[in-house]
């Protein structure tokens, strides 16, 4: 069956057949994936794109939920979750799903400084920023956007941002970013909050720009909101900010978000903090002569530097999958750690080991 897989998408991937093999997943459970000979692999590279990893019991009633087209306040009143009913479509002009505005309210009041501000949800973070983009050259009048991982000045790191500049677009965790809001108000950019790749809750907050107190002009969310589902919302500092035209959200998405948003706000959020706690305590036990290992970031959106490991992160993941446990790639040098919020210590701690293991055989190369 793996060589099956494999064939066609070499056959037929999107890269070609020259790109790294993929894992090709059967199923999935927890943190956990398998392939369709039993093999099993910890993914701790996805958790920004699917914060309740796979197949948590509230992805079932998430769909079911969508397919009533019931607003979660009848839900609730409701007391259950037909899951076989008729799915709705996503929306057409003119009409807006129940769900969609009550989650339009919910983010309008999440996002810190009032309740005053539009929201737009559409079917992907990718969608998102591009209307964000949009929406920042109608309300500048201006053309040209500047994405801060490109420093404008490698040379001291600072954020310039010139007077053509329509937007600057931001990962909440760069530490320029305060840096970039004073350049945006001098310049009359606008500035956007980039979270499409990082969920709900993984660095302890439901948004992870909340650590620096500092307010974007947009923030732009994607799927990790709403469990690995189809969704993008952009949400605005202010209701003077706004759209020429909207767009409509997924529906099983827009349910989705509502109910990992309850989650969250239930305990799901608490669990996640308690669960960066602990991998900071077994990670940074972890050592290497050879690669010298480097632990960085905030709550579960963490960075592995192979800091004497130039060149060495591919090979250094492709031997963790070996061992049943999947990192991201950034760079050469470096590897992200992403768990799920629903990956427990027993996850962590087989992580550990799998590092440990494959640190060791690194410095026996030595």
């Amino acid at each position: 069956m793996k060589n099956e897989s494999a064939d066609l998408y070499r056959r037929h991937g999107p890269m070609g057949p020259e790109v790294a093999e993929p894992v090709f997943a059967a199923r999935g459970e927890g943190a956990w994936l398998e392939d369709a000979e039993g093999k099993r692999y910890l993914d701790f590279a996805n958790g920004g794109a699917v914060p309740l990893g796979y197949t948590h019991g509230t992805r079932s009633e998430i769909v079911g939920w969508a397919k009533t087209g019931d607003s979660p306040s009848e839900r609730a009143a409701r007391g259950t979750v037909p899951v076989f009913a008729a799915c709705p479509a996503p929306g057409a002009d003119g009409v807006v799903w129940q769900s969609e505005v009550e989650l339009m309210h919910k983010l309008a009041e999440l996002v810190p400084g009032g309740m005053n501000r539009r929201v737009l949800v559409c079917e992907s973070g990718r969608e998102a920023l591009a209307r964000a983009i949009e929406l920042a050259r109608a309300a500048t009048g201006k053309s040209r956007v500047t994405y801060l991982s490109d420093p404008t000045d490698p040379s001291d790191g600072k954020c310039a941002v010139g007077g053509d500049v329509a937007a600057v677009v931001a990962h909440p965790l760069d530490g320029r970013i305060q840096q970039a809001r004073a350049a945006c108000d001098a310049a009359g950019a606008l500035l956007i909050d980039d979270e499409t790749n990082i969920g709900p809750g993984a660095c302890g907050r439901m948004l992870a720009l909340e650590l620096s107190g500092l307010r974007p002009d947009v923030y732009v969310l994607g799927r990790g909101w709403a469990a690995g589902f189809p969704f993008g919302a952009c949400v605005t500092r202010s209701s003077t900010l706004r759209w020429e035209g909207g767009s409509s959200g997924n529906p099983v998405g827009c349910a989705a978000a509502l109910e990992v948003i309850r989650l969250l706000e239930s305990g799901l959020l608490e669990q996640g903090r308690r669960l960066a706690a602990y991998l900071d305590k077994q990670f940074q036990k972890l050592s290497s002569k050879r690669l010298t290992p480097l632990l960085w970031g905030v709550g579960l959106v963490k960075t592995l530097v192979l800091q004497a490991g130039k060149g060495a992160a591919r090979g250094f993941a492709d031997r963790c999958r070996e061992d049943g446990l999947l990192l991201g790639v950034l760079t050469g040098d470096t590897l992200a750690v992403r768990p799920p919020l629903v990956a427990s210590e027993k996850d962590v701690d087989f992580a550990a080991e799998v590092l440990a293991k494959v640190f060791a055989e690194f410095d026996k190369r030595a």
